[in-house]
């Protein structure tokens, strides 16, 4: 009898969704990690599988306090100095998604690409020498991942996502002027491109119309 129920609210649930209309546009509102940061998308259907996305988002600024080396995931015993500070500030990007739906009894489901500009950037204290590094990601990224839901129909819609991002390349400056901050600044712009892929998770509610 359990199971009957279930079947039965999932037939009607995606018969209620069918009978909804269509929807050209959309405008929503996302939320997205694994660092937080929220912004703003519009969705325009180039046809009924395809979806053209422009987005802008921006991160929300995080106290960087540690005694371990910048990056803990890193060995503490390779690196110079820890760290303290702030990243992601002013942190924002800009850009477009294709998303297209395969599937023709699953049209929930979304494969995504896209690309956009942006920056990234932090500024921290070396524990051990007091000079102050200023971290700086910006230009061209790319994504690429999967989706579930913003179908295109009228009124309320809701999504989730997952992907990688290829991350903007890293400049480290400092004011520091002896030998042990250009060491310091050099490991910083190594452990910044180790982490040239970033995974990705949204999640977006929007209004079709």
């Amino acid at each position: 009898m359990k199971k009957l129920f279930i079947i039965c609210s999932i037939s009607f649930l995606g018969s209620a969704l069918t009978a909804q209309d269509y929807a050209k546009n959309s405008f929503g509102l996302n939320t997205s990690g694994p660092f937080p940061a929220a912004g703003l998308q519009w969705n325009h259907q180039l046809s009924e599988k395809t979806t053209l996305t422009a987005f802008y988002g921006q991160a929300v600024e995080a106290d960087w306090t540690t005694d371990d080396a910048y990056y803990p995931a890193n060995d503490p015993a390779d690196a110079i100095q820890g760290y303290t500070g702030t990243t992601f500030q002013s942190s924002s990007w800009t850009g477009f998604l294709l998303n297209y739906r395969p599937l023709e009894n699953f049209d929930a489901f979304r494969v995504a690409g896209g690309m956009g500009v942006g920056r990234l950037g932090g500024t921290l204290e070396g524990i051990d020498d007091g000079h102050e590094y200023f971290i700086n990601g910006h230009g061209p990224f790319a994504y690429m991942g999967v989706g579930y839901g913003l179908k295109p129909v009228k009124g309320f819609q809701w999504g989730v996502d997952i992907g990688w991002l290829r991350a903007p390349g890293f400049t480290v400056e400092t004011d520091g002027l002896d030998a042990s901050a250009a060491a310091a600044r050099m490991e910083l712009v190594k452990r910044n491109h180790e982490l040239s892929f970033f995974p990705n998770a949204q999640i977006t509610v929007a209004w079709g119309f």
